[in-house]
C-alpha cells in the first residue's frame, strides 16, 4: 500500500531526525561535527601563509586544500599540516582547482599582490569568504574591480591588516579607537597632518625591498611554473631574485616597501581621519629616478585630500625632526604614547564616546556569513593610498587624482599604470 505524500514526508522527517540528532559525547571527546567545522583553502604556500594556516589545522577549522606554483612549497606545507594532525588536504598547482572545492568555506589569498585581484574575485564569485593578504591589489584599477565583485556577491571579506581594530595599539601612538575619538571630537581642529616617520614600529624598509636592475635571466627550476607565477602580470625573464622572498622589489609583482608595509600603516590612519569613503586628490614625492623593472628607494611622499588634510610618509632616508608629532592640527599636536602638546584637549576629547566596536573575528564572520569589522570598500581606499604613493615614486612626479578613483587628470602614463591590461585570458 502506498503512503499518501504528506504521510510519507512526515515519517521521512521523523526518521531523519532519529539519524542526525546524536549526543556529542557519543562521538568522542574533542569531536567537532562537520556542521561546525570551517574549511579553509590556502592559495600560496610561502612564508606569510603560516599565519593563515597554523591556527587552522585542527579543532573547529580544517585545511582542505593547498596550492602553489612551486611544488617544493606545496610539499613542505602538506608535511606541516599532516605533522600537526590536520589530515591530508588536496594539493594543486592551479588555484582554480582548490577554490572550486564544494566544501571550501574560506579562501586565503597568500600570493604576491599581482595575483590578489584575480584569485579573490574568482573565490568571491563562487560564494567563498575571502581572507586576502595586503596590499589588496597591485594597481588601483584591480582594486576597483575587485571591490565591485565583493560588493555584488556579498561574501565576508577582509585584508590581512588589523591595526585599526578595537584595542589594537597603533605602533606606540596609542589605542586605535582612542586616536579616532581624538580626531572625531574635533579638538585638534583642521585640516590635519599625519606624519608616518620611522619611529616605534613604523619602518618603510626602503633599502630591504629594492630590486636589482639588469639581471641576467636564469634557468627556471623544474619545480617552479614560472609562467603561472607571473600569471596576469607581464611574463618577464626568470631570476631567483625576482621570485619568492624578494619579489617585492619588482614593479611587475609589488611596490617595494610601500607594498609590504603600506596598508598596515595607512589603513588605520585612513580610519583615524574619517576618510574611509574618499581618496586623496593629489600625491607627490621626493625620490630618485626609478628603474623600469626594479623598485628603488624614496625619501618622502605627501598625499593630500580635497579639504587640505595631508598624510606625509617619511622613509628611513628622509631628514627627520624628532620633535615632529604623529598628528597635528591648528589647535594642538599628538605624539607617541598619546602625549598631547595641550593635555586639556585630550580631557575634552574623552567627553566624547568611543567609536563603535568593530567585529574582529573573521572565522566567526565566515561561519555566520556576516561582514567583518572593515570590508572591501575600506580596504580599497587604503590600498589606493599605497598605490598612489608607489605611482608617484615610480613616475617621479606629482599626480592629480580623480575623486571617483577612475584615473588621473591629464597624465596618460599614470592612467595606463592605473589599470594595466591583464595578461592572457585572466580577468577580475
Amino acid at each position: 500500500m502506498r503512503l499518501p505524500r504528506r504521510s510519507f514526508l512526515r515519517k521521512a522527517a521523523v526518521a531523519a531526525l532519529g539519524f542526525t540528532i546524536i549526543p556529542r559525547h557519543v562521538l568522542g571527546r574533542g569531536f567537532v561535527p562537520p556542521s561546525e567545522t570551517l574549511n579553509h583553502v590556502i592559495v600560496g604556500c610561502g612564508g606569510i601563509s603560516a599565519m593563515h594556516s597554523e591556527p587552522r589545522m585542527t579543532g573547529k577549522n580544517r585545511i582542505v586544500g593547498i596550492c602553489d606554483v612551486d611544488a617544493q612549497r606545496v610539499q613542505k606545507k602538506l608535511e606541516r599540516i599532516k605533522q600537526a594532525g590536520g589530515g591530508t588536504p588536496m594539493t594543486a598547482e592551479d588555484f582554480r582547482e582548490v577554490i572550486a572545492m564544494p566544501d571550501a568555506d574560506v579562501v586565503h589569498v597568500c600570493t604576491p599582490p599581482h595575483w590578489h585581484g584575480v584569485i579573490a574575485a574568482m573565490a568571491a564569485r563562487r560564494g567563498k569568504a575571502v581572507w586576502c593578504e595586503k596590499p589588496l591589489t597591485r594597481t588601483i584599477g584591480e582594486g576597483l574591480a575587485l571591490s565591485r565583485v565583493v560588493q555584488q556577491t556579498g561574501v565576508p571579506f577582509r585584508v590581512n591588516t588589523w591595526f585599526r581594530l578595537n584595542r589594537t595599539n597603533y605602533y606606540g601612538v596609542g589605542p586605535a579607537r582612542e586616536i579616532r575619538r581624538v580626531v572625531a571630537s574635533g579638538v585638534l581642529g583642521g585640516p590635519l597632518t599625519v606624519r608616518l616617520a620611522p619611529v616605534g614600529g613604523i619602518q618603510w624598509k626602503v633599502n630591504l625591498w629594492t630590486g636589482k636592475p639588469d639581471l641576467k635571466p636564469e634557468p627556471v627550476p623544474a619545480h617552479l611554473n614560472w609562467d603561472m607565477y607571473c600569471g596576469p602580470a607581464q611574463l618577464i625573464p626568470y631570476h631567483s631574485h625576482r621570485c619568492h622572498g624578494s619579489f617585492r622589489g619588482y614593479w611587475n609583482f609589488d611596490q617595494g616597501g610601500l607594498g609590504d608595509m603600506g596598508q598596515h600603516f595607512l589603513d588605520p590612519v585612513q580610519y583615524f581621519l574619517g576618510k574611509d569613503g574618499e581618496s586623496p586628490v593629489s600625491v607627490e614625492c621626493d625620490a630618485p629616478a626609478q628603474d623600469a623593472m626594479a623598485c628603488g628607494v624614496w625619501k618622502t611622499v605627501t598625499l593630500t585630500y580635497k579639504d587640505g588634510t595631508r598624510i606625509i610618509l617619511e622613509s628611513e632616508l628622509a631628514e627627520r625632526n624628532p620633535e615632529n608629532p604623529f598628528l597635528e592640527g591648528p589647535n594642538g599636536k599628538l605624539f607617541a604614547g598619546m602625549r598631547c602638546s595641550r593635555p586639556e584637549l585630550l580631557v575634552k576629547a574623552a567627553e566624547f564616546p568611543l567609536p563603535e566596536y568593530q567585529e574582529d573575528d573573521f572565522d566567526a564572520c565566515a561561519r555566520e556569513k556576516r561582514p567583518f569589522g572593515y570590508g572591501v570598500n575600506e580596504a580599497f581606499r587604503s590600498s589606493t593610498l599605497v598605490n598612489l604613493a608607489a605611482l608617484s615614486v615610480r613616475l617621479g612626479r606629482k599626480l592629480n587624482f580623480k575623486a571617483d578613483g577612475s584615473g588621473f587628470v591629464g597624465d596618460d602614463q599614470a592612467n595606463q599604470l592605473h589599470s594595466p591590461a591583464l595578461r592572457g585570458t585572466w580577468s577580475i
